[in-house]
């Protein structure tokens, strides 16, 4: 191959990769939030935004995991908003589907304004009710 089409390879390589889809990346970065409940399970969310901004509409991998670092099956909701400020989200996001590696996908995520969010991770896993408060500062 000579050094002229080796380097139309890379070119295309690297345009290839760097229009890999939010979904795929989402799996590619360190959990951008993570929190416990006090069973102990683990949520962790990869976001296909990171760092988190403001005023940008994103998409979440949310993971749930066992203490050993096993996926769970769990059904879940996400609710939250500003304490100090008394209001809730200014979107209302959904969980759209699960993925084939276990992480269940949220869409419609927004942040606002900057300040102290909490976010409830509400999971029921084999019938049993649980909650991880993730408390942050964008």
């Amino acid at each position: 191959m000579s050094m002229s089409s080796l380097r139309n390879f890379i070119m295309i390589a690297i345009s290839l990769l760097a229009g890999l889809s939010p979904l795929l990346a989402a799996d590619l970065n360190a959990p951008v939030l993570t929190g416990t409940t006090a069973e102990g399970t683990r949520v962790e969310i990869y976001s296909d935004l990171n760092p988190l901004v403001i005023n940008r509409i994103h998409t979440w991998h949310i993971r749930i995991l066992d203490a050993q670092g096993a996926y769970l099956p769990a059904q879940l909701n996400l609710s939250g908003g500003m304490p100090e400020h008394d209001h809730g989200m200014p979107t209302a996001p959904q969980i759209t589907g699960q993925l084939e590696n276990g992480d269940y996908l949220l869409e419609g995520m927004r942040f606002h304004m900057p300040g102290a969010w909490q976010l409830l991770i509400e999971l029921i896993i084999d019938d049993t009710a649980q909650t991880a408060v993730i408390d942050f500062n964008l």
